[in-house]
């Protein structure tokens, strides 16, 4: 008995804290530059693989930096700034990764 309400404390907690969160997504082209999104704010950090391109993450709203980590032959990274909001949902669309 007391384990089940351990468990149901916790994932209390986590949904709560999902609902404060907002969320980000897009697409990044050409889709082979870039295998990984890292979000920085502050010294938080999240980082995502891309799936053909297309990415998505949840994130604590105020203002990240994205950093689109570009294969070696594809030159710099591409870096995107974006304010999360709390239960917003943010498509970026097609993000170009230039040479």
């Amino acid at each position: 008995m007391e384990l089940c309400l351990i468990i149901i404390v916790v994932i209390g907690i986590h949904a709560e804290r999902l609902l404060h969160n907002g969320s980000i997504e897009g697409r990044v082209s050409p889709a082979i530059a870039s295998s990984s999104i890292i979000a920085v704010r502050g010294e938080d950090s999240v980082k995502v693989i891309s799936n053909d391109g297309h990415f998505g993450m949840e994130l604590q709203p105020g203002d990240w930096r994205l950093i689109f980590a570009v294969k070696e032959f594809y030159g710099n990274p591409t870096e995107k700034k974006v304010q999360v909001t709390e239960g917003k949902h943010i498509n970026l669309g097609e993000i170009r990764l230039t040479q």
